[in-house]
């Protein structure tokens, strides 16, 4: 039973078909293995399990069956960290059996037989993945390729097309795993992978999907007193928060607020830059030189920025007259200026970036 997932979750816009090739270019890679995945998510009614951040499944293939529940710890640039539990179990269980999991994982006042009791299919993720592992940085990668939708009320409703990369196997610690990561990250941009963000689960898009609800965002507060340090990290979360909302929803005032907090972000790295910062950071040119850095992540921002600013009435417009066809195609051109501009690297680097500064 594993009992810790950290991984990189992207989304992934290109052909599989030549991942193994590319990633060869990348460090060694074993043999690549195709399977399709059943997989079929749990709640209550209530979304008992949501509201703690976690995520129940069972997951059926040809040859194995198992039950599954992740707990959230960290999610940030890609980098997921989660407490993971998996128990095989037989082929006609229809219901997991909660209390095969180890005591502990659910908060004290969750009562685990009634929990069950009203647990229910709350969607099916169905998807074909290749996978394969990738050894590198003196450590080992399962890199998996999804591709398949997201079904909600028994509807195909969202597609999904990802790219995972989990750490196995590594002699790193756990305080050095955003630098490694972070290394890796570097060499996916530097061989062109099609990437794009992706700050939800699978299971954290299926219940917005089924809510099909816009967020209430409330800002009162949230940056008073904070370091220009803290205060950059808070406006990363931020926008990986409103982009994963809007991604889904592609709710014009999301986006708005979007192009806000950009602004906001491309403000604090200039006042990082004016303020000489790299004369604080911890290590020198290990694996990054600060200011070479810094002005590459302020470029491709604002080139990206620029994009946004240039769609952001046509978004408006487009969603006030629920015009789906010309929303759909403007959302695209903002992803296309994500993916051109390498926007997936930026929450994670500039998450390292400021991690080094004392």
């Amino acid at each position: 039973m594993q009992n810790r997932e950290v991984e990189l979750k992207f989304g992934f816009c290109g052909s599989s078909n030549n991942l193994n090739e590319i990633f060869s270019k990348i460090g060694k890679v074993g043999p690549e293995v195709c399977v399709k995945l059943d997989n079929t998510y749990f709640d209550t009614d209530s979304k008992d399990l949501f509201a703690i951040k976690c995520g129940l499944r069972i997951r059926r293939s040809d040859d194995f069956s198992e039950q599954t529940i992740k707990i959230k710890d960290e999610s940030l640039g890609g980098l997921h960290k989660r407490k993971e539990y998996n128990l095989p179990i037989e082929p006609d269980v229809k219901i997991p059996e909660l209390e095969k999991f180890p005591k502990g994982i659910l908060p004290d006042e969750y009562d685990i037989a009634d929990i069950k009791s009203r647990l229910k299919s709350v969607c099916h993720i169905n998807f074909t993945r290749r996978l394969f592992n990738l050894d590198i940085f003196d450590s080992t990668f399962e890199v998996a390729c999804d591709s398949g939708y997201i079904e909600v009320d028994g509807q195909p409703r969202y597609p999904l097309n990802e790219l995972e990369v989990e750490l196995k196997r590594t002699e790193v610690r756990d305080d050095g795993f955003l630098r490694l990561f972070s290394m890796l990250c570097t060499e996916l941009a530097s061989h062109n992978l099609p990437l794009l963000l992706e700050p939800f689960s699978k299971m954290h898009r299926a219940t917005l999907l089924q809510r099909n609800t816009v967020p209430a965002v409330d800002l009162h507060g949230v940056y008073v007193n904070l370091s220009l340090v803290e205060y950059t990290k808070a406006l990363i979360v931020r926008f990986e928060h409103l982009y994963g909302h809007f991604i889904l929803s592609h709710d014009g005032a999301l986006f708005i607020q979007i192009c806000s907090v950009l602004e906001c972000l491309l403000f604090c790295l200039k006042q990082l830059k004016k303020k000489n910062i790299s004369d604080f950071v911890v290590i020198k040119n290990d694996p990054v030189n600060y200011e070479d850095d810094l002005k590459i992540i302020t470029r491709l921002l604002k080139d990206f920025f620029k994009s946004c600013i240039h769609q952001r009435k046509s978004i408006m417009v487009y969603c006030l007259k629920q015009n789906r066809d010309k929303l759909a195609n403007a959302v695209l051109k903002v992803r296309e200026s994500e993916r051109e501009n390498k926007i997936f690297l930026i929450p994670l680097k500039l998450r390292y970036l400021l991690s080094l500064i004392v």
